[in-house]
């Protein structure tokens, strides 16, 4: 049996080391190409890139014998995460290969196309730790347009999902769709309510995806949801304590700032299971990361702050 594996975890395995930015998730998926179409993914059925491609990252393979040896010299990960496309036969090959890597004892987290409760259950008997429901496009419409779906249905399944499994349930939503703030925030804060993580993406356009030619996020939107998204997930703040221009533009106001500020090591480090920081996957290490994989710097921070306070960057972040 063979699996994509993420190429930072590999690097981690074949130098037998850890940096600084390097992946503390070993993330695996699945080869075959996905049924479902969304707009944004490499893995779309519609889409014109390479099969093991996901996001900006390349997936090379391995054979799970191979990834077990080498797992067995040196294994500094901190939770294994699945990457599961929509095929005939992803259940059945999920399972067998779960069971295979128990003898690691990590924690495993699934992002596989889950469409109702006794999928999850199945999963959750073989004692998975987190599963992933994806939002991504948040709105009806959008959500429509990107994933062909409806959107009050999703949010009702994770719904069903949280309550049944507390705390064990995670969303990705992503940032720069075209999405209104105040519809996001809301939904963020619902989530939040029903104690689903969530794991924030800035979208990334992709060669060969129907969203190719579509901008990624600027970081003053970016971190203002990610700011919020922190308060909420901790029940810091409410959705009725937050203002709105007449745009429905989050307003980061001084007092939000302020009750934030002793967060800021934290707050714009990845977001999602625990011990997953998905170093690079939505940008180049050349620019400044959305999702930083790594603690910040003391610069980095005031500049957030900077960028917070006046909309804009003093320098180029």
């Amino acid at each position: 049996m063979r699996f994509g594996i993420s190429s930072g975890s590999l690097e981690v395995l074949k130098r037998k080391y850890i940096k600084e930015d390097s992946p503390t998730t070993l993330y695996l998926m699945t080869l075959q190409k996905c049924l479902n179409n969304c707009a944004f993914c490499t893995q779309a059925r519609g889409s014109h890139v390479d099969v093991f491609m996901l996001s900006r990252i390349t997936w090379p393979l391995i054979e799970i014998e191979d990834l077990i040896n080498l797992l067995e010299e040196y294994n500094p990960f901190k939770r294994l995460c699945f990457q599961v496309t929509n095929h005939l036969s992803w259940e059945k090959e999920l399972v067998e290969t779960i069971k295979l890597f128990k003898i690691f004892n990590l924690p495993i987290s699934i992002s596989a196309p889950f469409n109702n409760i006794s999928h999850i259950e199945k999963f959750f008997e073989l004692e998975i730790d987190r599963i992933n429901i994806s939002i991504d496009a948040v709105g009806k419409d959008l959500f429509r347009k990107i994933k062909y779906g409806e959107f009050e249905e999703r949010l009702e399944f994770i719904k069903e999902a949280s309550i049944k499994f507390p705390s064990q349930i995670t969303s990705h939503i992503i940032v720069g769709l075209g999405e209104e703030e105040k519809e996001l925030v809301y939904i963020i804060d619902k989530l939040s309510k029903w104690k689903v993580t969530v794991a924030l993406f800035a979208f990334t356009p992709l060669s060969g995806t129907r969203l190719e030619n579509m901008n990624p996020p600027n970081y003053y939107k970016y971190r203002k949801i990610q700011l919020i998204t922190f308060l909420l997930q901790r029940n810091l703040i409410s959705f009725d304590e937050l203002s709105f221009d007449k745009n429905d533009n989050l307003l980061i106001t001084e007092d939000i700032l302020s009750l934030a500020e002793p967060f800021f090591e934290i707050i714009f480090k990845t977001t999602g299971c625990p011990n997953c920081n998905r170093p690079y996957y939505n940008e180049s290490p050349r620019i400044v990361p959305y999702n930083f994989p790594r603690n910040l710097k003391d610069i980095e921070i005031e500049e957030i702050k900077y960028l917070l306070r006046n909309g804009r960057a003093r320098i180029n972040l």
